[in-house]
């Protein structure tokens, strides 16, 4: 082999590893960009010089910032939500340890990761972009609801869960510190002098879940 065809085959491979990487870069550089600036004030030209690209390239993939963000949730949120529903089906143990495994995950998904930023998206640019955040409810709020639903509907039928209280807004309810959390982090903890310690706050709020839903025991009252 000689030298010159040494570094020919050896380039290929990367520029081939670089282009199937590239849409991942972009999605990853418009959501910090939309968490810094906001979904409206974002230009295509922000995301491209943060991904160290052209504002041509993300043509390529994607037509427009409405699409990129579809595409944010699509690549990084909906796998989470199949994850999920795919662990409610295997589970062989109660009702009440799905649901820990479901919010646990559901939290870190929320709170902890880069994604935390999308529920501050979804509500600040509400009113500006209500076909985003359809999109959104459709795909992702809606699911996630059906979801814990049927766990909470499976603790109620097996006795783990009080059957006194409304499914429909229990699911709201547990998703509430979530939300919360998240919208914290992204518009108030910056400016604030209260730490608010996140693992400290998950663990109250699923406690408190919990125990508001643990069906008395026998002969107890409610």
């Amino acid at each position: 082999m000689s030298a010159s065809s040494t570094p020919s085959n050896r380039a290929h491979p990367r520029w081939q590893r670089r282009k199937e990487a590239r849409p991942a870069e972009i999605l990853d550089a418009a959501l910090q960009e939309f968490a810094t600036r906001g979904f409206a004030a974002t230009r295509l030209e922000d995301i491209a010089r943060r991904a160290g690209c052209t504002k041509g390239t993300i043509f390529l993939y994607f037509e427009n910032k409405e699409d990129l963000f579809k595409a944010i949730v699509r690549e990084n949120l909906l796998p989470a939500i199949y994850e999920a529903e795919a662990r409610a089906a295997n589970h062989e143990g109660t009702p009440g340890e799905l649901l820990r495994e479901l919010v646990r995950a559901r939290w870190d998904m929320m709170v902890n990761s880069r994604l935390s930023a999308v529920p501050k998206l979804v509500f600040s640019e509400a009113g500006n972009f209500p076909d985003l955040v359809r999109y959104f409810y459709d795909e992702i709020v809606a699911r996630s609801h059906a979801l814990f639903a049927k766990v909470l509907r499976a603790g109620i039928e097996q006795g783990e869960f009080r059957d006194d209280l409304d499914v429909m807004y229990v699911t709201r309810a547990l998703m509430s510190p979530m939300l919360v959390a998240a919208l914290w982090k992204h518009s108030v903890e910056g400016h604030s002098s209260l730490a608010i310690d996140g693992e400290k706050y998950y663990e109250t709020s699923l406690a408190l879940l919990l125990a508001g839903l643990a069906a008395p025991a026998a002969g107890g009252n409610r």
